[in-house]
């Protein structure tokens, strides 16, 4: 028998407001990985793309934490 893991990541980037600019996924297995960024608000994504290209960076390196704990098996 063959068990697999995988790791479900979400988050979103928020205007001061709380209006969801995007969404922010990833799928994390062994086998593969998968990372992707929705825009819901184009507008607000236009008016606070630093904001949103911030969150993202900090979203990419939470996945690679989790990417190098699986491969590195700890």
């Amino acid at each position: 028998m063959e068990i697999k893991q995988s790791v479900t990541m979400t988050a979103t980037s928020t205007t001061e407001a709380g209006e969801v600019i995007a969404y922010f996924n990833a799928s994390i297995s062994n086998a593969n990985s998968n990372i992707s960024m929705n825009i819901q608000n184009q507008t607000l994504y236009d008016a606070n793309k630093k904001i949103v290209r911030n969150d993202k960076a900090q979203f990419d390196e939470a996945v690679y934490a989790v990417e190098d704990k699986q491969v590195l098996g700890s």
